[in-house]
């Protein structure tokens, strides 16, 4: 019976992996964007949108999402800044190459060739979960060359400490239900447990989400890019990566849901307790996506820290 619970378990490994024939979405970025643009990032075509017109911001997704995770939070800062909203190596639309690079600072190294190359200066760089492992590994990356183009960082319920992987994670690095698994299940099925896990109020996840999150996840290479990036997920010498936040220059913004069972919020307190300039913001009765669980209180936390 546990062995019947786990291949279950591993069923749900990703956020939105499958197989192909998910249907395409009603809703999607291009509403809010425009149509889609490329960085080609040496032959490897990373998918962005461009929105607004002020200071830069730049928003990096968490594991097994895409820049839809974005759609809230995105919009409503593009009314005052230039907004950036990747899909990170392997996600999204992005190209998913079979290199085995999907470490966080692979994706880092992406990301601040992208500061470079875009030549943003005054830069807010606001990542969620993984992504916020990315933005801290890209604050490092871009402050050894040019310390004065980043300015502002925002972590929403982001990984950086050793923590208890959770089972969607710690599954993926297992041979053959990290393949047959995702392949037993619908890729709708499959999103939707998943987000329950990372939501506290279930009632908020919409049939939009769950299609969108599906159809992303299943495109060819995702779920190869997706088990890749969870065998790759703790960074070499964490503890040494852990040691650099107190040399941290910049005001960091910590916002954490309260009731995040992937990321617990102890991490979030880690952060405050270790980031000379920073600020934690708790958010009750809210899991690991806060941008899009409770996006509005989620919007008006990360506005208010822009402004000041």
């Amino acid at each position: 019976m546990r062995q019947i619970k786990i291949f279950i378990l591993s069923c749900v490994l990703l956020l939105a992996v499958g197989c192909a024939g998910v249907p395409v979405p009603s809703a999607n970025l291009e509403t809010a964007w425009g149509e889609p643009k490329i960085f080609d990032y040496h032959g490897i075509k990373i998918n962005y949108y461009e929105a607004g017109q002020g200071p830069p911001v730049i928003l990096l997704h968490g594991f097994g999402a895409s820049a839809y995770s974005w759609r809230f939070l995105g919009p409503a800062l593009a009314k005052d800044h230039r907004v950036f909203t990747l899909d990170l190596k392997g996600y999204g639309l992005s190209d998913k190459p079979e290199d085995g690079k999907y470490a966080i600072s692979d994706q880092a190294d992406m990301v601040a060739e992208f500061i470079r190359t875009r030549d943003l200066h005054d830069l807010v760089v606001i990542g969620h979960s993984m992504g916020g492992g990315v933005t801290l590994m890209t604050y490092f990356k871009v402050r050894e060359v040019e310390p004065a183009r980043i300015k502002k960082l925002v972590l929403i319920d982001s990984a950086g400490y050793p923590q208890k992987m959770p089972w969607f994670i710690a599954l993926a690095q297992v041979p053959v239900i990290n393949t047959v698994g995702p392949r037993v299940l619908s890729p709708r099925l499959t999103t939707a447990m998943a987000l329950r896990k990372c939501y506290y109020h279930k009632d908020k996840i919409t049939d939009e989400q769950i299609d969108t999150y599906a159809y992303y996840g299943s495109l060819p290479g995702a779920r190869e890019a997706v088990v890749a990036t969870a065998q790759q997920i703790v960074p070499e010498a964490i503890e040494t990566v852990i040691a650099r936040y107190k040399t941290i220059k910049v005001p960091v913004l910590i916002v954490w849901g309260a009731e995040d069972e992937v990321v617990p919020v102890d991490v979030g307190r880690n952060f405050k307790r270790d980031i000379p300039d920073s600020k934690l913001v708790i958010l009750p009765q809210c899991g690991h996506i806060p941008q899009e669980e409770e996006p509005g209180v989620t919007t008006r936390t990360v506005e208010a820290f822009l402004r000041n």
